[in-house]
């Protein structure tokens, strides 16, 4: 069945000038090779800033620049059958796009969810498969949206499919573009009318082909850029992935198409032009920092760079296409590199995700030449033996097929993915070290001298699979409010029909680390713990500098709810104390609104505990724990299960992140009577700090206590609270 999608055809008498210098400046198909060379230096742009993001620190703008390109051909494309025929049939349009990308794509996939089952740690592959699931859909970019706004999943590892992401949006492009021409193809005549007033008559023209696309995706580029300022201000790491914040970047593609197609400007002028674009690219690919907010108005430079190239024509003939920037983007190696480009993109990013797992080393400049020779040949083969026969052979060509495959193929991955996900949760059946014996979890630097090994002799139990899917599954769901979330939740734990002490816990998803060792206290003790803990928002009253900050909204968020939660627990009769705890990260504090301070990295956190104390409260300080560097700590244990030791870092280092509570607690502007719980001796011995102790995995990430072992805590976290009478237990 054929969908055909009409426009208004124009007659010879209502084509504008520009359609008849479009059309007689060549085919608006007709082959550039020149575009093969900018898809080269796009692809790799993005390979050597993966490869060695410190040599290229500004690389990844080469989606930027497919981006561009992509708007480009599927508007000329689009245009020349729209202005031919009236009509875009848009089954077929998008049988072709499926016959061109998706046969690669989905082998891609499949060869990594090998790669990942056999050299990603175990611990990783829920995460791994989740999003192969998502890329095979191609909604991969709305997954790392949400991964970005999820601050339990600020500390995973890339995945070896985060580089779907673009493709996803490439695809979105393709489904909604055509729509959107239509659309602008129905609407525009009815609102750009041409009138002429006579007696008793109002005449019509029609509008052309040409200039209600050039509308139309004006319009776009307009509004899409617009909000993507704004995302890019809100949101910038989700913006980085959003489809409504890159159409623009298509947009300016697709108005070089309608402006140039195939002639644009030619002689000495095109040659400038398009020699300043790639200088423009150049440039950029170094100078623009890597943590730079995209795509914000940094964006531009790729995007214009782009069009820069596009809108501008090649000489040649003569000596004077030597000077030429299209006959050195025309180069044999220019135009093979850029026919495989779709290939080696796809490839690059799996094999640099898996190599040091496969190498069992971190990798050195000849792996790296290594990872680029294989990504070549991977994509070169897969050239000669999937894209193109699949692509111009007859097995797709019917429109039914094309769509039967994708559908298949998406189902076989996302089949693929589940029994992934399946298959990696199933635990090993080891003994199991009872949760009774003296040596278990944080008992074991009680008594180091009979809990050798500290590890101990069983397996990890939760396992490092079970124990990295706490990141996703707290113990307390509802006690911690979202970086994102707009007002401020709160939970009730422990004895909260007869309590003797009611207790505030205050700070980050730090704070909800220690609930369960608290928890066990506040049953046993008779506390009431009240949350007021929110994600990544810090405790204190000072403002973090520009480029400490969270998102926009996020930043906003946590500075009124500390400003407001201040009062909120010093006004609050029947509150006895609070408990502060957050994480130890080295930040850059100034003075906020309201708040002048000598010294804001201490005086922030110490100015909200004196609002409390002043008020009657008790305050206690958890300290920050120590932390193992920057590895994910289950996955390093599933990466060493013979050595868990190769997970452990020394004290000094382990306590070098102390740069927030720490420094407050010492200073001299803490506030007396505040009461300080150090747990540092039971995670770390006189000389390291440690991932396993006492069969139990110590962290679930880089950083937050695991919940098994954060109970195992209890008891020597209430012997340092109870040195303060306040806190003791119960009589």
């Amino acid at each position: 069945m054929n969908v055909l999608a009409r426009a208004q055809k124009p007659t010879n008498k209502t084509k504008d000038s520009t359609d008849s210098a479009i059309q007689s400046s060549g085919s608006s198909m007709g082959f550039r090779p020149e575009l093969q060379g900018l898809r080269a230096i796009a692809v790799l742009l993005v390979i050597i800033h993966h490869l060695r993001p410190g040599a290229l620190s500004g690389g990844f703008i080469g989606v930027d620049i497919f981006f561009v390109i992509s708007g480009y051909l599927i508007t000329a494309h689009l245009y020349r059958e729209l202005h031919g025929t009236g009509k875009i049939v848009l089954l077929n349009f998008w049988a072709r796009r499926v016959r061109r990308l998706l046969p690669l794509a989905f082998t891609v996939l499949l060869a990594t969810a090998v790669l990942v089952y056999v050299w990603i740690p175990a611990t990783e592959h829920g995460t791994m498969f989740k999003h192969l699931a998502a890329a095979g859909l191609y909604v991969e970019n709305w997954a790392l949206v949400s991964d970005a706004t999820d601050y339990a999943a600020a500390g995973q590892m890339a995945t070896a499919v985060q580089h779907y992401w673009s493709l996803s949006v490439e695809e979105q492009f393709y489904l909604f573009w055509p729509l959107l021409l239509l659309a602008g193809a129905w609407l525009i005549p009815k609102v750009f009318r041409k009138t002429k007033t006579s007696p008793g008559t109002i005449r019509t023209s029609a509008v052309s082909v040409h200039r209600i696309m050039l509308i139309t995706i004006a319009l776009v580029a307009v509004l899409s850029f617009i909000y993507g300022l704004w995302i890019t201000a809100a949101n910038p790491a989700g913006a980085y992935f959003d489809t409504a914040a890159r159409a623009w970047q298509f947009a300016v593609g697709g108005l070089v198409a309608l402006r140039c197609i195939n002639r644009g400007i030619r002689g000495w002028a095109g040659t400038l032009l398009g020699w300043a674009g790639l200088a423009t690219l150049l440039i950029g690919a170094v100078m623009i920092p890597t943590l730079t907010r995209f795509p914000g108005t940094m964006a531009l430079v790729p995007t214009l760079g782009t069009a820069a190239v596009l809108a501008a024509g090649s000489i040649t003939g003569g000596y004077g296409r030597w000077f030429s920037h299209g006959t050195w983007l025309s180069i044999p190696p220019a135009r093979w590199l850029g026919d495989i480009s779709y290939g080696a993109y796809l490839w690059h990013w799996p094999l640099i995700i898996v190599a040091p797992f496969a190498l069992n080393t971190e990798p050195k400049w000849y792996h790296e030449a290594g990872i680029f020779a294989l990504t070549l040949l991977l994509a070169w083969l897969c050239q000669l033996l999937i894209e193109n026969p699949l692509r111009f052979g007859t097995l797709l060509k019917p429109v039914k097929n094309s769509f039967i495959f994708a559908l298949l193929g998406m189902l076989i991955i996302a089949g693929v993915s589940w029994a992934g996900t399946a298959a990696s949760a199933q635990s090993a059946n080891l003994p199991r070290m009872s949760q009774e014996d003296p040596c278990y979890g944080a008992r074991t630097l009680l008594d180091p001298e009979n809990c050798q090994p500290v590890e101990s002799n069983f397996a990890p139990y939760p396992s490092a699979v079970a124990v990295s899917q706490q990141v996703r599954a707290p113990l307390f769901p509802g006690c911690e409010t979202d970086t994102l979330e707009v007002g401020d939740k709160t939970c009730l734990l422990g004895d909260t029909e007869n309590p003797m002490l009611r207790i505030a816990v205050v700070g980050d998803s730090h704070a909800t680390a220690w609930l369960p060792a608290l928890e066990v206290l506040a049953k046993q003790r008779h506390w009431q713990l009240e949350t007021h803990i929110r994600s990544g928002c810090s405790p204190s009253l000072a403002a973090l500098k520009q480029a400490e900050q969270l998102s926009g909204q996020a930043e906003r968020l946590c500075t009124e709810s500390i400003r407001a939660l201040g009062p909120k627990l010093a006004n609050d009769k029947g509150l006895d104390a609070v408990i502060v705890a957050a994480q130890g990260n080295k930040r850059q504090w100034v003075s906020s609104a309201g708040y002048e301070f000598t010294d804001p990295k201490t005086e922030g956190f110490t100015a909200l505990w004196k609002s409390w104390t002043e008020s009657g409260k008790k305050v206690a300080v958890l300290q920050e724990v120590p932390r193992l560097g920057n590895k994910n700590v289950p996955t390093c244990v599933a990466t060493n299960p013979e050595d868990p030791q190769a997970c452990s870092v020394t004290r000094e280092k382990g306590l070098s992140i102390r740069h927030n509570l720490h420094k407050a607690l010492e200073s001299k502007s803490a506030p007396k009577g505040i009461v300080h719980a150090d747990l540092t001796n039971s995670i770390c011995s006189a000389d390291r700090c440690f991932a396993v102790l006492g069969s139990l995995i110590t962290y679930y990430d880089q950083s937050h206590l695991s919940h098994d072992f954060a109970r195992s805590l209890a008891p020597e976290l209430g012997k340092q609270l109870g040195k303060d009478p306040f806190f003791a237990a119960a009589k």
